[in-house]
């Protein structure tokens, strides 16, 4: 009997999982934090939406790249002012809640239109990202706790004298968005693990190593310093792959998902500190407050409770605050509210418009007439244009080190001091793009003579050639050197000290 109550049992799971109904507190959560994100990059782009997104300026559409030209319509001047202080304006009133489904869905439309037009600034891989969880947000009741329009609701349910178990408790609402934000960061992740799988270049800490040293993001010093560590590069890589993978499949309850989200928060962090990625981390913990359940939110406000039955009174001054600024909303219906939306959007719009025309970015109404372009200096333009030179012998390394332990093909640690009979191992990092190259690496004595020559060939595939040594008991203890050498020349030397046993 169990068993043929088996398919029906995960059926009933399943059902669940989707429509199992909670109080829409985790999307509330995201709706609040995902707009003030996409604000960080939105707000600043207004002031150049006219060069960005408009027939004045210098477009430049996604779809042009596949050959669908004119798939978009390009805005004029004053057309992309105003969608873009719509878009500025309704992310505010989504993150506050007013009017939230039809402010969730004039961002979405306008965010994903607005960056479909600059795919060389404004588009990247986190707008693909926060788009999708616009699309979701919009899907979903989460307006109905913690925003404008649920404050609006039980303040017209109170002048109608509805019943006080519908004040106390809020609506429910059945889990499917929720699921489906959960579902799509936990796709994200896998489909980063499948690609960096088929990426040996990042498991041998190569790839990470030649972002740690760019600012092509933002100035991260801590990444240039950890790139003198490889070998934590290769382990995180193994931890990076691995928290991506298990992820979607354990990020669900209990102490797995303090797991995982506890990874990807030190992991994004980490993109922070090690790579300047800014944006996109803030918007990936947007998208984790999906995974706060009503429980979590239950839990809290017993906690708070009891702080303040036990005498705290920073709980009862929060609540008192809230209590204050509920008190200094007008009072109005949700119908009236509808319409000081709508006033309000053509109001913030037409006044946008009106701002940036007295900014004037393009100098169109100058005395000397609008911006121009200046022509180079002729002696800036020569060098550009002339014949590409021979790259430097020297520029196509990238660094030496000196060490003993090796974690499959990057050295773990750098030492100068040795013993005799201690393994020496020298590393050298190439950059790309090379040709097929012949280096040599030998060991010489302070008086420049050969001790020890050893050399191999680094096809234009390799990034590194690594060399072993060991010292005999014939060398007398002293100071020795390790000469690169390359194309008939001497690249760079290390010094090594050799020490008595």
């Amino acid at each position: 009997m169990s068993h043929q109550n088996a398919p029906e049992a995960k059926r009933n799971s399943l059902a669940d999982f989707f429509f199992a109904e909670e109080v829409p507190y985790g999307m509330a959560a995201v709706r609040i934090l995902l707009p003030l994100v996409l604000l960080l990059v939105m707000a600043p782009r207004w002031f150049h939406a006219r060069e960005l997104f408009s027939l004045d300026g210098a477009v430049a559409p996604l779809a042009d790249n596949y050959g669908y030209f004119d798939f978009l319509p390009i805005p004029s001047g004053p057309m992309a002012v105003a969608l873009a202080t719509l878009l500025v304006l309704t992310l505010v009133t989504s993150s506050l809640g007013w009017c939230t489904r039809i402010s969730l869905c004039i961002s979405l439309v306008l965010y994903t239109y607005l960056n479909l037009l600059d795919c060389l600034s404004t588009l990247t891989k986190y707008s693909a990202i926060a788009a999708h969880g616009l699309l979701i947000l919009s899907l979903s009741n989460c307006g109905a706790v913690w925003s404008v329009d649920s404050f609006l609701k039980r303040r017209a349910r109170q002048r109608s004298g509805t019943a006080d178990s519908l004040l106390q408790e809020p609506q429910r609402f059945a889990v499917w968005p929720r699921r489906l934000m959960q579902l799509m960061i936990g796709v994200v992740y896998l489909g980063a693990a499948f690609t960096k799988m088929h990426t040996p270049a990042f498991f041998s800490s190569d790839q990470m190593l030649h972002w740690l040293l760019t600012n092509v993001n933002n100035s991260n010093p801590v990444g240039e310093y950890l790139s003198f560590y490889p070998a934590t590069l290769v382990v995180s890589a193994y931890i990076t792959v691995l928290w991506e993978v298990l992820f979607i499949f354990i990020a669900w309850r209990g102490w797995s998902r303090i797991l995982m989200i506890g990874l990807g928060i030190a992991f994004h962090l980490g993109t922070t500190f090690l790579l300047g990625l800014y944006i996109f981390p803030l918007v990936c913990f947007s998208i984790y407050a999906s995974f706060i359940y009503e429980e979590d939110i239950n839990w809290l406000a017993a906690f708070f409770k009891r702080l303040e039955e036990r005498g705290n009174s920073l709980f009862a001054r929060i609540r008192s605050a809230f209590e204050s600024l509920g008190q200094a909303i007008p009072t109005v219906t949700p119908r009236q509210a509808s319409l000081v939306f709508a006033a309000v959007v053509l109001l913030v719009t037409f006044g946008g418009v009106g701002v940036e025309y007295q900014l004037d970015p393009l100098g169109s109404r100058r005395a000397e007439g609008a911006w121009q372009l200046q022509e180079l200096d002729p002696a800036v333009i020569v060098p550009m244009l002339r014949r590409s030179e021979r790259i430097r012998e020297s520029d196509k390394y990238l660094s030496f080190s000196i060490g003993s332990d090796m974690l499959g093909d990057v050295l773990m640690d750098r030492k100068e001091v040795f013993r005799h009979g201690d393994p020496i191992v020298a590393q050298c990092t190439l950059n790309p793009p090379h040709e097929d190259m012949w280096i040599e690496c030998n060991l010489h004595d302070v008086d420049g003579h050969i001790i020890d020559r050893v050399g191999q060939v680094a096809d234009r595939s390799m990034l590194r050639v690594s060399y072993a040594f060991v010292l005999p008991e014939s060398l007398l203890p002293g100071q020795y050197f390790l000469v690169v050498r390359s194309g008939g020349q001497e690249i760079t030397r290390r010094a090594i000290t050799l020490l008595a046993r």
